[in-house]
């Protein structure tokens, strides 16, 4: 299992919207627990399906996260675009002759 788990998280942290994954791993949980609830089985083994879809939560919850501070705010684009156009403007003096 913990193999698999790595496995899974591995994809997770890979994944190119970690929130829409999210809403496929409750629905997942929800049909999951659903079918093995409605089965006698111990419940230890129900406890390890629920501990097993935390830790994945956890793990989609990391990874919005990590991607949250990778992608850059609307504050700053607008920075880097007006650094960009100061750049632009004295290159085109420069070409001008003017300092």
């Amino acid at each position: 299992m913990h193999a698999l788990f790595g496995f899974c998280v591995t994809i997770i942290n890979t994944h190119p919207s970690p929130a829409d994954l999210s809403q496929h791993i409750e629905a997942v949980e929800q049909v999951t627990l659903a079918r093995v609830e409605s089965t006698l089985v111990i419940e230890d083994f129900l406890d390890g399906v629920r501990n097993m879809f935390d830790r994945l939560k956890t793990a989609v919850a990391d990874a919005e996260a990590r991607q949250a501070e990778q992608t850059p705010t609307a504050e700053d684009i607008s920075k880097e675009s007006d650094s960009e156009e100061a750049a632009t403007a004295q290159a085109a003096k420069e070409r001008q002759g003017y300092p």
